[in-house]
């Protein structure tokens, strides 16, 4: 609907930003269309707190792009895959578990790099001053 000056009101816009100015956020009717799901379902997986949707700031809950890639994996496990919702839930507790202990993974691994090179670093200038003993 066109207001007089050309500009159309808010409300037909599902995407919207939230009270953090830098991320968007969008409503519910259309996330389940990006995600291919109900909105029945998107409100039960926010109630199992496998979501979580933020009040825009016209009002109407939403989600952002993160999540709406979290519901889409959510769909997977449930509908594809046969898992209920319970088991979601452990399914991504446990994936974000393995992400976490991947990034300590990579941590230690450039840690160890890093000593590798210093310890490289110190052999070098030993046997340099080794040889300017020697002569």
């Amino acid at each position: 609907m066109l207001l007089s000056a050309g500009r159309r009101t808010m409300k037909q816009y599902p995407i919207a930003i939230s009270f953090n100015p830098l991320v968007t956020h969008f409503e519910y009717s259309l996330v389940a269309q990006l995600a291919r799901v109900s909105i029945e379902f998107i409100r039960q997986c926010e109630r199992e707190e496998l979501i979580k949707g933020r009040t825009m700031l016209h009002g109407v809950k939403g989600l952002c792009c993160e999540d709406v890639r979290k519901l889409k994996l959510i769909r997977y496990l449930h509908e594809d895959m046969g898992l209920d919702l319970g088991a979601v839930d452990f399914v991504l507790r446990y994936r974000e578990r393995l992400k976490m202990m991947q990034r300590q993974i990579d941590d230690m691994e450039r840690q160890l790099r890093q000593k590798d090179q210093q310890h490289q670093a110190e052999v070098v200038a030993l046997c340099r001053n080794l040889q300017q003993c020697e002569n």
